[in-house]
């Protein structure tokens, strides 16, 4: 009896010690919780599934399942990612800087470079996180017939990036054509199409 007992326990321990380790909750962080603030037209499909336009001028930060998309001529979008926290940013910027004597919309206004950046790294600050752990990408600063505003808007880029030590992920810049920029919130993907040739004073 003695001997079945001890084989019994001896049995149970090594079942105990065959056991994979219980799951914790570290193993299986809950989810991020979503949440956009963005200046751009959100609408919904038949399905439910949101999208964002972005006209120039407009900006958007935010996290969950969500497309944004952005037309560009000679605005550049500045395409942030931030995988850590599974954020992402974007603005389409039309002009550098903001001229002297000309005042912004309450909440911030997009169309001004220094503007966009400045309220982008408010809610990075807000979230967290730096300009050390955006994943950047720079979209449009296409070059007008009559206008150099794509080439200004591009080297500003450039040299934004460049004053944060941070290079681009990815640069679709320059030339002479449209460009449509669809930007998944939910993992950061980004893919850029081709449209017509960029006239005078366009977008």
């Amino acid at each position: 009896m003695t001997s079945f007992i001890t084989d019994l326990l001896s049995a149970d321990a090594s079942t105990r010690a065959a056991m994979p380790p219980p799951i914790s909750r570290e193993m299986f962080p809950p989810p991020l919780p979503s949440f956009l603030e963005s200046s751009g037209v959100v609408s919904a499909d038949p399905l439910g599934r949101r999208s964002v336009m972005l006209r120039p001028g407009d900006w958007l930060f935010g996290r969950g399942d969500l497309r944004v998309t952005a037309m560009l001529g000679a605005s550049v979008a500045l395409v942030m990612w931030i995988p850590r926290y599974r954020l992402g940013a974007v603005c389409c910027y039309a002009h550098p800087q903001r001229p002297a004597g000309v005042y912004g919309l309450e909440g911030g206004s997009g169309l001004y470079a220094d503007d966009a950046v400045r309220w982008l790294g408010e809610r990075l600050l807000r979230s967290a996180c730096d300009w050390s752990d955006v994943s950047l990408s720079l979209v449009g600063g296409a070059h007008q017939q009559d206008g150099c505003a794509g080439e200004r808007n591009l080297r500003w880029a450039q040299s934004w990036a460049s004053s944060l030590q941070i290079e681009p992920h990815q640069q679709e810049v320059g030339g002479r054509d449209l460009r449509k920029l669809s930007f998944q919130l939910v993992d950061g993907s980004l893919t850029i199409t081709h449209g017509g040739r960029l006239g005078s004073a366009e977008m």
